[in-house]
């Protein structure tokens, strides 16, 4: 099976990539009989979206370029963690149009939400889970983990993905756990849809 970790930020000057490598981390240590695999979308410079039918209802879609790369990324995985900050109390807008070009890619796949922010990106989570489950189909794992502060300005997770303060050390019980679970939601949905 594989996993994919999501960088949901497109900034410059960006915290997410350390919360995606203490989550990458903990993923590789702790489930080993899955591969896992990192997505940044500022690197895959995802286009704005501006498709003139929506994807679910396009049976003739052809994507192209970095809309394809991305949908092939989201196809080829059986789970996937989506690692977002929070703006103004919801995702960034980049993952926004990343979101709206999904068809059928992750639908009856499992996703564990990771925010970060001055609440935890709780909010960010909460319409992220909403947005995947309504329409697209993805099916939200029950737990999300939330990394409290601004992790670039305080250093709480160092370049390497290691966590530097004890508020994010303590999180790592509850980051595995989650990852369990997500990974005990991949085995049972790929069995399930390959019935």
């Amino acid at each position: 099976m594989k996993l994919l970790i999501i960088d949901a930020s497109m900034r410059n000057a960006k915290a997410t990539p350390r919360v995606v490598k203490w989550v990458e981390a903990a993923a590789k240590k702790n489930l080993s009989d899955i591969e896992v695999a990192v997505a940044d979308l500022q690197s895959l410079n995802i286009p704005r979206f501006d498709e003139p039918v929506s994807p679910m209802m396009n049976k003739d879609r052809q994507p192209e370029g970095q809309v394809k790369d991305w949908l092939d990324m989201l196809a080829e995985a059986d789970g996937y963690v989506f690692v977002t900050p929070e703006y103004n109390h919801s995702i960034p807008g980049g993952l926004k149009d990343a979101i709206d070009f999904i068809d059928y890619q992750i639908m009856k796949k499992p996703f564990l939400a990771v925010g970060h922010g001055g609440v935890g990106a709780a909010r960010a989570v909460a319409h992220l889970k909403t947005m995947l489950n309504a329409n697209i189909g993805a099916i939200p794992v029950p737990k999300s983990v939330n990394v409290l502060g601004y992790v670039g300005y305080t250093n709480d997770i160092d370049e390497t993905g290691a966590a530097t303060t004890d508020a994010v050390r303590g999180l790592e019980p509850a980051l595995v756990d989650a990852l369990e679970s997500l990974s005990w939601y991949m085995s049972a949905l790929k069995v399930a849809r390959e019935v």
